[in-house]
């Protein structure tokens, strides 16, 4: 029997799965790590990291499914979107890896925006430069640390650099690449226009395949390390939101997922490459190169959680935290929370703007303050929601992934402020789901996607339905959230640049 593997590169984890072609999952196993932040803002890892991560996760796999290594039909990828790897000459990680959630480039960001115009940055690529994409960082390197931007030969993203580990071969795929800000979402190629009119070198760039295309095989010196057999076929595989969204089953217009990990997506397949002409939201090429989806982004989800809990609450479990967080009333006393921890895109496509919670009165406690979390999230990716529906796209139901979607709570409070039913997926690790399938179409295990939709995607029969008198009480709600950060957002943006690291060094000396 035939079985696939999934290996899905995080920003807190790395998870591989292996499952038989129906979806039966025979292991799981993760290894987790965290980013460092050198100065303020920032956010880096070590791809060595990963790779350590991952070898242990594919041999543990391995044992616990007790299957040969040869039994494998093939091996897929999904992974963190928009990050930079620069390589040099051998092939060798420059420095450490920039991630999708670091805010160093402020300053590329407006210098990006100011060159080529907004208008024209949405013709070209159907986005907004956002800080962490990776065209925004090669521009913050070549400008502040020149020496390591001159050894560059190539860019990946996080994925790729793990792929290529396994293979030898430097690659990405249309999903991953569309994040970069570096390409042509309409034609699927990178944009050489954009890239040379910002004065990026474009041999930086390596070839672009769809998520089943083949990649190489595992080589003899990653099979010594990994456990697996060598000359194992090893397909592209894409980016993470593309691969839930395979391993939900979400490819049709009209579907639609909420996802609450470290960040919170809303994301939604088109049949043709419409953005919104505000660039709120992110326009990205889909699995099969003819398709595209919108994804409204929220850098803070399942981390603003992670955040309160760890920083501000001592730890409790997060089981402990749903049971606080029911025990307070929907709108939690009429206190609020911006979750915009690490700045925002959507809808501000701001990396000034910072958290706060707004409200606070002699009666509310921690339950409050992990409710107004949890609202606070669901508010702020209603906001993507919203813009899609102002499209004209249609939002019959939403399938919800991710780690919030373990907490029955939090996904009640989304089809409340949704105004939407919500279910669940039966399948564990969508992401990790989504890249074995595309292993599977790859190498012929399905005939074709739809097959393996088919075969493997399944649903709990149960769903979450807003309650209509919460869901008015959210919506007033809502919108109290949304004109908060309007009346606030300038001096959000002097928070920031108050009392920074080096004027409190100052001081304090």
């Amino acid at each position: 029997m035939s079985y696939l593997m999934g290996i899905d590169l995080g920003t807190s984890s790395v998870k591989t799965i292996v499952m038989r072609h129906n979806g039966q999952q025979m292991a799981l196993s993760q290894c987790d790590y965290s980013f460092s932040t050198p100065r303020p803002g920032w956010a880096e890892q070590d791809p060595e990291s990963w790779w350590g991560a991952t070898t242990k996760t594919i041999q543990e796999a391995l044992t616990l499914a007790g299957i040969l290594p040869s039994e494998l039909a093939g091996i897929g990828f999904s992974g963190q979107m928009h990050g930079l790897v620069p390589l040099d000459s051998n092939c060798r990680p420059l420095r450490p890896a920039i991630l999708w959630c670091d805010q160093r480039t402020v300053d590329e960001v407006r210098q990006i925006e100011r060159q080529i115009g907004l208008h024209r940055l949405g013709e070209l690529t159907c986005n907004r430069i956002s800080t962490g994409f990776q065209t925004a960082t090669l521009l913050w390197l070549k400008k502040h640390e020149p020496s390591t931007y001159e050894q560059i030969t190539t860019v990946l993203t996080p994925k790729d650099y793990i792929r290529f580990r396994l293979t030898g071969e430097l690659s990405t795929d249309v999903t991953d690449a569309a994040g970069t800000l570096a390409f042509d979402v309409r034609c699927g190629s990178w944009s050489w226009a954009l890239l040379s009119e910002l004065g990026l070198r474009t041999d930086y760039y390596p070839s672009v395949h769809l998520p089943h295309s083949p990649a190489g095989q595992v080589l003899q010196s990653a099979a010594a390390c990994t456990g697996l057999k060598s000359g194992t076929a090893v397909y592209h595989g894409g980016a993470d939101q593309v691969m839930q969204a395979i391993g939900n089953g979400i490819v049709l217009p009209g579907q639609v997922s909420a996802t609450i990990g470290t960040g919170g997506q809303i994301f939604a397949p088109l049949d043709r490459p419409w953005y919104d002409q505000k660039l709120r939201t992110h326009t990205f090429n889909h699995f099969d190169g003819q398709s595209w989806y919108l994804m409204g982004a929220s850098l803070c989800a399942g981390l603003a959680l992670r955040w309160l809990r760890n920083q501000v609450l001592g730890g409790q479990s997060y089981r402990e935290l749903d049971r606080m967080a029911a025990s307070v009333p929907a709108g939690s006393d009429g206190l609020f929370f911006l979750p915009y921890l690490a700045g925002e895109r959507t809808p501000h496509m701001d990396a000034e703007a910072r958290a706060m919670f707004a409200g606070l009165t002699l009666r509310h406690g921690q339950a409050h303050l992990v409710r107004a979390t949890m609202e606070g999230v669901a508010y702020t990716m209603c906001d993507g929601l919203d813009i899609l529906r102002d499209s004209g796209q249609a939002v019959r139901q939403i399938i919800a992934s991710g780690g919030g979607a373990q907490s029955p709570l939090w996904m009640q409070i989304l089809s409340d402020v949704f105004q939407v039913e919500i279910k669940l997926s039966k399948m564990a690790e969508q992401a990790a789901v989504g890249a074995a399938m595309t292993a599977g179409v790859g190498c012929g295990l399905y005939p074709d996607y739809q097959t393996a939709f088919q075969e493997v995607v399944r649903w709990h029969d149960g769903m979450y339905v807003p309650d209509e008198k919460r869901a008015n009480g959210y919506a007033q709600g809502h919108q109290i959230f949304q004109e908060l950060f309007q009346a606030n957002q300038q001096l959000l943006h002097a928070c920031s640049r108050t009392f920074t690291t080096e004027q409190a060094t100052r001081i304090a000396i």
